[in-house]
C-alpha cells in the first residue's frame, strides 16, 4: 500500500488539473472573458477622465437647450405670458399694447422676436406654408425651391427641414416608445429624454469610471480563460506523467524533486491574482455591471440613439441662428434680397408681407442671430425695472414669479448663446479619433457618431458577460483558494515523496524471527568411521 500512496498523490495532481479544464468549459469563460476583453477595449476611451467631464458638459448644454425651448414650444408658455408682459409695459410707460410691442421691438429687436415668435408650434406650421410662398413668388415648383435653398442658403434649408421635425417630436420623441427610466417612468419628451440621459446614461459612466478602467489595464480580463485552460492541461500532462514514472518505479534520482514544480505552480497562482490586482479589479467590474445592467438593455440602447438624433435634429435646426456666423443672420438677408429682386418690389415690402403672412417664422427670423438676443436680455429687464420703479434683483424675481416661462426661457438662453461655440468642461474632450470635440456641433457628433455605436456595438457583449455564472467577484477568490491548496498539496506529496526515496535508499530489514512454530532440529554430524 506503501508503495501506491505517491502514485495516489500525483494522481490528485491531475485530478486538479482536470477540475481546472471542466470548469473553464463549464463556466463558458471563452465567450464571457472574450466579450468582457471586447466590451473593455472598445468602451475605454468614453471613460477617459477628459471624455466622462466632456460628456457632462455636452449635457449641462443639452439642458439649457431643453429648458430654454421647451416654454417655447406650447402655447400655454412664452406665448400665453408675453401679451401679459406687453400690457405690463402699455401699463408703465403709459402707451397701447401695440406702441409697446413697437416700443421693445424698436429697442430689443432681436430678444422680442424671440419672444413674440412663440409657440413655436405655429413657426413649424408656417415653414412649410412660407417654402411654397417662395414658389409662387417666384414661379417655380416646390422642388425647384428646396434646390434652390439647399444650393444657394443651405444654412436656411437646414432650418427649414430640421425645425419641424424637431418641434412635432418634441412632446413625442420617435423611437422612444419602449424607453423608460430605470424605474419604470416612460421617457417621451424632450425634458424627460434630457434627464434619462442625464441621469441614467452618463450618472453611471461618472460613478464606474474608476471602475472601469482598471479593467483594461495589465493585459485586461481576456487572458484569464487561455490562461487557466493552458494551466488545467500542463498540470494534467505533468501528474499523468508523474503517476506513471511512480508507478513503474523509475530509479528515485530523476524524480525525486518533481514535486517541487507543484507548490511552485500554486504560488505563482496566488501571486498572478496578487500582482494584476484582480480582487479589486473583478470587484470593481462587478459592481459596475449591476450599476450599468438597466443602461444596457436592448430597448434603452435604442431609446439612446433615437433621443442623441432628437438632439441632433435641434442642432441642426437652431445651430445655425445662434451665432453671427452660423449662417442664418447672413443668408436671411441675401434670400429677401432675392426675392425682392426677383418680384421688382423692394425688399422690406417683401418683409412686411412675410410678417404679415408667417409672423411667427418672420419674428424668430428677426431675432437671428440668438447671441444678438442674449445681449439685449440685461437691457430689457433694466427697463422693466426701471418703467416698474424696483431694482434690477428685484425685476428678476418679479418674472420668476409673475411670468415664469418666460423667466425660464431668458435665464437659459445665455448659457446655449455662450457655450455655443466653446462648452464649459470640454476643453479636453476629443472624439475616439482623437479630433477635437468643444463645440455644440462636435460634442453631438462625439455622442451620435462615438458614443451611442459603442454601446450598441457591446450591448450584445454585455450580456454575455453578465448573464453567465458566476460572477466575476468569484475568480479572484476561487484562484486565490486554488493556489493555496495546491501549495499545501504540494508540500504534502513532497512528504510524501520524501518518506519513499528514504525507505528505498535503506533497503530491506533483517529477517525477523517467529515464534508461533517451533524451529526445526539442527542435524548431528555423525563420527566418521563408526558402524
Amino acid at each position: 500500500m506503501r508503495r501506491k500512496a505517491v502514485p495516489l498523490a500525483w494522481a490528485g495532481v491531475t485530478l486538479v488539473g482536470v477540475i481546472v479544464v471542466i470548469l473553464v468549459v463549464s463556466w463558458q469563460l471563452f465567450p464571457r472573458l472574450t466579450a468582457a476583453q471586447t466590451m473593455v477595449e472598445d468602451l475605454n476611451p468614453a471613460f477617459t477622465v477628459e471624455r466622462v467631464d466632456g460628456a457632462r458638459g455636452g449635457l449641462e448644454l443639452v439642458s439649457a437647450a431643453v429648458d430654454a425651448v421647451n416654454p417655447m414650444v406650447k402655447a400655454d408658455g412664452v406665448a400665453a405670458e408675453m401679451p401679459k408682459l406687453i400690457d405690463l409695459v402699455a401699463q408703465r410707460t403709459g402707451l397701447s399694447d401695440e406702441e409697446a410691442l413697437a416700443l421693445l421691438r424698436k429697442d430689443y429687436p432681436h430678444i422680442t422676436g424671440l419672444l413674440t415668435s412663440a409657440p413655436f408650434e405655429d413657426v413649424a406650421a408656417e415653414i412649410p406654408k412660407l417654402v411654397h410662398y417662395l414658389g409662387t413668388a417666384l414661379f417655380m415648383t416646390p422642388d425647384e425651391v428646396q434646390d434652390m435653398l439647399q444650393r444657394d442658403y443651405p444654412k436656411i434649408y437646414q432650418v427649414t427641414q430640421n425645425f419641424p421635425v424637431l418641434i412635432d417630436g418634441w412632446n413625442a420623441v420617435p423611437g422612444t416608445e419602449a424607453l423608460t427610466r430605470f424605474d419604470g417612468t416612460p421617457v417621451r419628451t424632450m425634458p424627460q429624454a434630457r434627464d434619462y440621459l442625464s441621469e441614467e446614461l452618463i450618472g453611471p459612466v461618472e460613478r464606474q469610471q474608476g471602475n472601469f478602467r482598471p479593467l483594461g489595464v495589465r493585459g485586461g480580463v481576456g487572458f484569464l480563460a487561455p490562461l487557466l485552460l493552458v494551466l488545467g492541461i500542463v498540470v494534467i500532462i505533468f501528474g499523468t506523467t508523474m503517476v506513471v514514472l511512480t508507478w513503474r518505479r523509475v530509479p528515485p534520482n530523476p524524480i525525486r524533486f518533481a514535486w517541487v514544480v507543484v507548490p511552485v505552480v500554486g504560488a505563482a497562482v496566488v501571486m498572478l491574482v496578487l500582482a494584476l490586482n484582480l480582487f479589486p479589479r473583478l470587484i470593481g467590474g462587478q459592481v459596475l455591471l449591476d450599476d450599468t445592467r438597466p443602461a444596457f438593455a436592448s430597448s434603452r440602447i435604442e431609446g439612446d440613439r433615437a433621443a442623441v438624433e432628437h438632439i441632433s435634429v435641434f442642432v441642426n435646426s437652431l445651430g445655425p441662428a445662434v451665432l453671427p456666423d452660423r449662417g442664418v443672420a447672413t443668408e436671411y438677408p441675401a434670400l429677401l434680397d432675392h426675392v425682392a429682386k426677383e418680384v421688382g418690389v423692394p425688399t422690406e415690402r417683401v418683409l412686411e408681407l412675410v410678417h404679415s403672412f408667417f409672423p411667427r417664422t418672420a419674428a424668430l427670423l428677426d431675432a437671428v442671430p440668438f447671441s444678438a438676443a442674449t445681449a439685449e436680455i440685461p437691457k430689457l429687464v433694466d427697463f422693466l425695472a426701471s418703467t416698474s420703479n424696483v431694482t434690477t434683483d428685484r425685476m428678476w424675481e418679479s418674472l420668476r414669479v409673475d411670468f415664469p416661462e418666460v423667466h425660464q426661457f431668458l435665464t437659459n438662453l445665455p448659457d446655449i448663446t455662450n457655450w455655443w461655440a466653446a462648452v464649459p468642461g470640454t476643453e479636453n474632450l476629443t472624439r475616439f479619433d482623437g479630433s477635437p470635440a468643444h463645440s455644440g456641433p462636435q460634442v453631438r457628433d462625439y455622442f451620435l457618431d462615438d458614443v451611442i455605436p459603442a454601446l450598441e456595438r457591446q450591448q450584445p457583449n454585455y450580456v454575455i458577460v453578465d448573464t453567465n455564472w458566476p460572477q466575476l467577484t468569484v475568480f479572484a477568490p476561487l484562484l486565490t483558494a486554488v493556489g493555496v491548496l495546491v501549495v499545501i498539496y504540494g508540500l504534502f506529496l513532497g512528504y510524501l515523496t520524501h518518506k519513499q526515496f528514504q525507505r528505498e535508499r535503506e533497503g530491506p530489514g533483517p529477517p525477523t524471527q517467529t515464534y508461533d512454530e517451533p524451529a526445526p532440529p539442527t542435524p548431528i554430524p555423525q563420527e566418521a568411521g563408526r558402524g
